[in-house]
């Protein structure tokens, strides 16, 4: 348990720190007060389809035929350049049991964190032995490794080991080596590696994305402020007015019952009302039903129908497209006028029937 404990504290090895074996309880020591570790969290989690496995996790123990050294090593490193990025070497002297042999076949995060249970860790023998690894395991090695894994590759590089490893130490081991392929986004979850910078082509969808999210959550704060505001209990949709630069009322300046053009937006509801206008060529003009002023911004509310309400945000004096009514005094004096016509009309009918009459009778 104390070693397990002890193991656990050991913080990511980055590839320049990788020269040679040092002691998990010196590791500890230096780095108490860091929070990076190998994750205790589940097994890492599967190469996607759409993520390239770009780095290989090569797993081996070598355990005593005879004799009571045993240990396992795990190495990451990048496919294309065979540059290490992650390694754990351990040597234990003298080896526990056959039961404590991790298996290989685990995913590299559950095999590092099994090394431990082979028993404690010997240094001297650890920098020893780690030392052949490295002249084995160069960086074209690696990638030819990554490039071809295989269950014969894999088997030929074992016994490499194998046989470097009993030169050094004096007895006979046996060595078994799988290989897994890792994830960019696998070692960055980890913290092993830092993430690329994203392309031009990622944060220009980084800022579409960011954009459209804060119009989602600016348009629903709207919409809530509203249905609050409006004091409406049926549907309210999203609207935008149309602008007139140049015969344009201002926003500042329209009033309940102006007539204003404006675009509806959204989906659902929204998308139906469109519809409807479109099919029975119906130009959005609505009359203005109400209008609040709150926190520096203008809420236009439009009645679309008895159930239906459209709003719409106005923040700066725009000019807003405004239907022209005629105004009431223009029809009284239409009516006026056209009654004056038809009583002078009447006037001069009977004025031409008078003399009728006078010529007939005195003349």
């Amino acid at each position: 348990m104390e070693r397990k404990k002890l193991f656990s504290k050991v913080k990511h090895i980055m590839p320049d720190e990788i020269t040679n074996i040092v002691d998990v309880r010196d590791i500890a020591e230096q780095t108490e007060t860091r929070p990076e570790k190998i994750p205790d969290a589940a097994p890492a989690e599967p190469v996607k389809k759409n993520d390239t496995p770009e780095f290989l996790a090569l797993k081996s123990t070598f355990t005593p035929s005879r004799g009571d050294m045993g240990g396992g090593f795990c190495v990451i490193f990048d496919g294309a350049t065979g540059r290490t990025v992650f390694q754990v070497f351990w040597l234990a002297k003298p080896y526990a049991t056959t039961a404590s042999i991790p298996e290989v076949s685990k995913d590299w995060r559950n095999f590092v964190k099994s090394l431990p249970t082979m028993g404690p860790l010997d240094k001297d023998w650890g920098e020893k032995l780690h030392s052949k690894l490295k002249e084995i395991l160069t960086n074209d090695e690696k990638k030819k490794l990554y490039e071809n894994y295989t269950r014969v590759k894999l088997r030929q590089f074992e016994s490499i080991v194998r046989r470097s490893f009993e030169t050094v130490a004096q007895c006979v081991f046996t060595a078994t080596t799988e290989a897994e392929p890792v994830a960019r986004s696998e070692l960055e979850r980890a913290k092993i590696i830092k993430p690329l910078p994203p392309t031009p082509e990622e944060l220009a969808r980084q800022k579409r994305e960011q954009e459209e999210k804060e119009k989602a959550e600016r348009e629903e704060r709207e919409k809530e402020e509203a249905k609050k505001e409006g004091n409406f209990e049926g549907t309210i949709i999203k609207c935008t007015p149309q602008i007139d630069p140049v015969s344009g009322k201002p926003s500042s300046e329209v009033v309940p019952g102006d007539i204003i053009g404006v675009k509806i937006e959204g989906e659902g509801t929204s998308a139906l009302v469109n519809k409807y206008l479109e099919e029975n060529n119906i130009e959005p003009l609505f009359p203005i039903e109400e209008i609040k002023e709150t926190q520096g911004k203008k809420m236009i509310y439009v009645k679309i129908s008895d159930e239906i309400r459209g709003y719409i945000a106005i923040t700066k004096d725009i000019k807003i497209r405004v239907k022209e009514q005629p105004k009431p005094e223009q029809s009284g004096k239409r009516a006026s006028f056209m009654g004056d016509v038809f009583f002078f009309g009447l006037l001069g009918v009977a004025l031409v029937a008078l003399l009728f009459v006078i010529r007939y009778f005195f003349l």
